[in-house]
């Protein structure tokens, strides 16, 4: 069979032709599998309904396979074939992991910060999935027919070559005219246009109020992706409200995405890490929300704050298969002296939990084009550790967002930490305990908890068994887990006349279940009816102190930029020049009456921390 199959490509341009078809085949299967696994959907249905929709998608996501299986006719080997089927794979996979974590694609900051991953490549692999494996079998399957079939072709067809790309020049140009024109759209696709032309409208007029570029079509507001992921870019605003980049790759494939990432970049001129100046109207923005006077006062007693890796709100509503996820918080909610926010919005964006460390310590938002705590570590950030003498930040994975740096930029004194490896959540708290046992003045302490960490693995815990999806089952294992470190750590601070004065917060630094993964989960959600069935999800807080004369639950839905001037409140320091954006939570006024949209709550954010704004401010 073998000898078959070399005598049969060894005649004429036999060669050529099959291996530019087949390996163009096999990266159109990869685009497709992206698509599937990103998107749970491939058009199939469209083929005899919309045939012009069902023509426009699967012409984008196989115009960028035949461009690079046609340069098979300019090449005397075909091994390179085999290195781009892998980084195709690679490229595809890391997107997929990424979105899967972040509900984002990959762009050239977030590449660069791949080395910040020290201590937790072990996280990618809890979103590997059949999808990822057939594109990897793929590549070997194709490996194997080029290795067995030793193909070398002995001259170049330079015009075959020329005339293919000349052909696929027209059929791009063709496909984008098609994508981008809104008469030749279906009705259902024109009446989901007109919905989100309806419901972005504002967001369009703010954007254009700061420089920002429209296209109009008739009476139909859209952004062209393509055009748009560079136009918009420039004003740092392309990862809120408006993914230009998932758009993109939606209407075109995930290997397109590739070349505009990288064009993106090089027409980026708000380059992340770059100090900006800001003009008079920034200026005057923002003195908005900066008391004129420096205020430093002294909290009489202690403020603890435990940051809960992707805690998230929905396994404190009730039993799961008759099972309590997190028995304590979930009683905790209901006692006396306590605040209880069941929906907080998690603002993080491309830091993930280097973005919820900042905004609990700070009340700034992220940055939008990068990560504020890697590229802009060396700032000045408010914060409220620096009213203690005494600060304290346990902290269990030292090697991962900059935080031997950021510690500093928070006002903490002390940084406790492992010598080596990572601690689990029954030391971080067993380490918090006994330093404020140990403190003789009020004391500022942050523990961070890492067991709940994807991939979710690093406890093993049956006391929670229930028929959820893997991935599900393992993290409300994993909470179960961190549930009974709080409740421990808890037992004795309330039982300490002294540390039963402190201010306690326990809130999580951003979910972990975004979009794309809360569809897997829809069918078990809808069945144990659980709120993430609705393809939401929160941040819990819970603030326990004195200052707190009843139980009271907040249940409009929040920010996580209100936990610091919350903070603030309970610790005696509203007088403090930074309050944040966000309101006290204890203000039901305020929090119906708020000066600040979330929009312009990142702008501006993002301003203050590109600028290096606090510097300036003695």
């Amino acid at each position: 069979m073998l000898q078959k199959i070399k005598s049969f490509l060894s005649k004429g341009n036999r060669a050529q032709w099959c291996v530019c078809f087949f390996f163009a085949f096999i990266l159109f299967v990869k685009c497709i599998l992206f698509h599937w696994d990103a998107f749970h959907s491939i058009l199939i249905s469209s083929a005899w309904r919309d045939p012009l929709s069902f023509y426009k998608f699967y012409m984008a996501k196989l115009l960028m396979p035949l461009f690079i299986a046609s340069f098979v006719f300019i090449t005397k080997r075909y091994w390179w074939t085999i290195v781009v089927s892998l980084l195709v794979d690679i490229w595809c996979i890391a997107n997929l992991i990424y979105f899967k974590t972040y509900d984002a694609f990959l762009s050239i900051n977030d590449i660069l910060l791949a080395g910040n991953m020290d201590g937790a490549w072990s996280s990618i692999t809890a979103y590997f999935d059949g999808s990822i494996i057939l594109m990897l079998s793929l590549t070997i399957l194709w490996g194997i027919f080029i290795y067995i079939s030793s193909i070398n072709i002995e001259s170049r067809k330079w015009t075959i070559f020329i005339v293919s790309l000349l052909i696929l020049f027209g059929l791009t140009f063709l496909n984008n005219y098609l994508i981008y024109n809104i008469k030749f759209w279906s009705n259902e696709s024109k009446e989901e246009a007109a919905l989100l032309a309806k419901e972005t409208e504002e967001w369009i007029s703010f954007i254009n109020e700061h420089g920002g570029h429209e296209k109009r079509y008739g009476t139909f507001w859209a952004y062209i992706p393509f055009n748009n992921i560079y136009e918009g870019a420039a004003h740092g605003i392309t990862t809120i409200n408006a993914n230009f980049m998932e758009q993109y790759i939606r209407q075109q494939s995930i290997l397109s995405d590739y070349i505009a990432v990288n064009i993106y970049h090089m027409f980026n001129h708000n380059v992340a890490g770059n100090i900006i100046s800001l003009s008079e109207n920034d200026i005057k923005s923002i003195q908005q929300y900066i008391s004129p006077t420096m205020a430093n006062p002294s909290p009489q007693n202690n403020l603890i704050v435990i940051l809960v890796e992707s805690l998230e709100d929905w396994p404190l509503h009730h039993a799961v298969e008759n099972q309590e996820i997190a028995p304590y918080l979930s009683t905790l909610k209901q006692q006396k002296h306590v605040l209880y926010c069941d929906k907080i919005k998690c603002q993080t964006l491309g830091g993930n939990s280097g973005d919820g460390q900042m905004i609990v310590n700070s009340g700034l938002l992220p940055i939008q084009n990068g990560v504020a705590c890697m590229h802009y570590g060396d700032n000045k950030y408010p914060n409220f550790a620096h009213f203690y003498s005494n600060s304290i930040l346990v902290n269990p994975w030292p090697k991962i967002w900059n935080q031997d740096t950021m510690s500093v930029r928070y006002s903490y004194t002390q940084k406790v930490e492992p010598e080596s490896g990572e601690w689990e959540d029954a030391q971080v708290l067993a380490t918090s305990l006994n330093y404020l046992r140990n403190a003789d003045t009020p004391t500022c302490l942050m523990a961070i908890t890492v067991s709940t960490h994807s991939p979710f693995n690093r406890i093993r815990n049956n006391k929670v068994r229930t028929k959820a999806p893997a991935i599900l089952n393992r993290y409300m294992q994993c909470l179960n887990y961190t549930d009974s470190c709080i409740a421990d750590f808890m037992e004795h601070v309330l039982a300490d006349s002294l540390l039963s004065q402190s201010t306690i917060v326990i809130t999580g630094d951003h979910t972990i279940f975004k979009p794309a993964m809360l569809g897997d989960f829809t069918d078990y959600a809808k069945e144990q009816n659980l709120s993430i069935a609705s393809g939401e999800n929160y941040c819990p807080l819970i603030i326990y102190s004195p200052r707190i004369s009843e139980n009271i639950h907040v249940a409009d839905t929040c920010y996580q930029m209100d936990i610091f001037p919350t903070i603030l409140h309970l610790i005696g320091c509203e007088d403090y020049y930074w309050k944040g954006f966000g309101v006290n939570l204890m203000d039901s006024v305020a929090r119906h009456n708020r000066p600040i949209s979330e929009q312009e709550a990142y702008e501006l954010s993002d301003k203050l921390i590109r600028s290096n704004y606090f510097a300036t401010i003695e």
